[in-house]
């Protein structure tokens, strides 16, 4: 194959605005790329599988969470470099890593001659791969039922705003946890499975103390959701760790996780399982161009 950066776009994917006239002032005149569209889910996932097999050392995504989520889950184990082109609603990993959300800014990134890489953790679930979380109660609610309108109208303040309105609405569920072989009772409205924490809404983070690269999952139980949680968890932000007892959270590489009552569990706004369930880590899965 040529040398041409491969870049995956998904039109579909965060607000209406000029990408490709970005793209490429940020490639500049010197960089070679070429475009490979999706029209659908899937393709992003197919398109980077052709690529590896044609031997390309870095591919460029430009999407949201989750076209980056099925190109990441099809780079997983290889040594072919990630791009990331933040181009959702809420760009969380792209936030993890300080990647410019600026798209001219990602793109220069993306072809520089040496940049720097860092080799991060993913989560697995049966068949699925995960680059952030896989969530149970109030996130799989507000990621599955925020409008896609109010996503293009508002951007990542969409999905604060969906949780809003859940409050008070979610009775407390009976969480049964087995980490690492140690079983563990917790009551609340939402279990979190987290690679990383972060919420793409300002750098706002679940929870303190999260890494991509550690080897371990995050498990945090959130217990009330309300305004004091909520105040909580921004507070924690600000400091730096958790605050008040709101946030239960544990660490581990392999995690069963039960609910009374049973509940789904989603990868982004994607369910793709139900409680009873196991999640693993994946070590050092997949390499993400990042920013010195």
């Amino acid at each position: 194959m040529g040398t041409a950066l491969p870049v995956i776009i998904n039109p579909a994917a965060g607000p209406e605005r000029p990408v490709l006239h970005a793209l490429n002032r940020g490639f500049g005149r010197d960089a070679d790329w070429r475009l490979l569209i999706t029209r659908g889910p899937g393709d992003a996932a197919r398109f980077a599988r052709e690529l590896t097999a044609q031997g390309a050392r870095k591919i460029a995504v430009c999407g949201g969470d989750g076209t980056v989520k099925e190109v990441a889950a099809a780079l997983a184990g290889t040594p072919v470099a990630l791009a990331i082109l933040p181009g959702g609603t809420g760009n969380a990993l792209a936030t993890e890593l300080r990647i410019p959300l600026d798209l001219a800014q990602a793109a220069r990134l993306a072809v520089e001659l040496a940049p720097r890489k860092r080799t991060i953790d993913l989560g697995r679930i049966g068949d699925h791969v995960f680059v952030l979380r896989a969530s149970l109660g109030l996130e799989t609610l507000v990621l599955t039922n925020t409008p896609r309108d109010l996503k293009n109208e508002l951007g990542g303040l969409a999905y604060p705003l969906t949780a809003l309105n859940q409050l008070g609405q979610l009775p407390p569920t009976r969480y049964t946890l087995t980490i690492d072989g140690v079983p563990i009772e917790a009551n609340g409205v939402q279990c979190t499975l987290a690679n990383s924490a972060q919420m793409g809404v300002s750098g706002l983070s679940l929870a303190q103390g999260v890494s991509v690269d550690d080897g371990l999952l995050d498990v945090i139980v959130v217990t009330t959701a309300d305004l004091a949680a909520l105040a909580d968890i921004a507070a924690s932000n600000f400091l730096g760790q958790d605050l008040g007892s709101d946030i239960l959270h544990w660490q581990g590489r392999e995690i069963r996780v039960d609910a009374d009552p049973a509940q789904d569990i989603a990868l982004g706004g994607d369910i793709v399982a139900r409680t009873p369930a196991t999640i693993t880590v994946w070590p050092r899965a997949l390499t993400v161009i990042v920013p010195d």
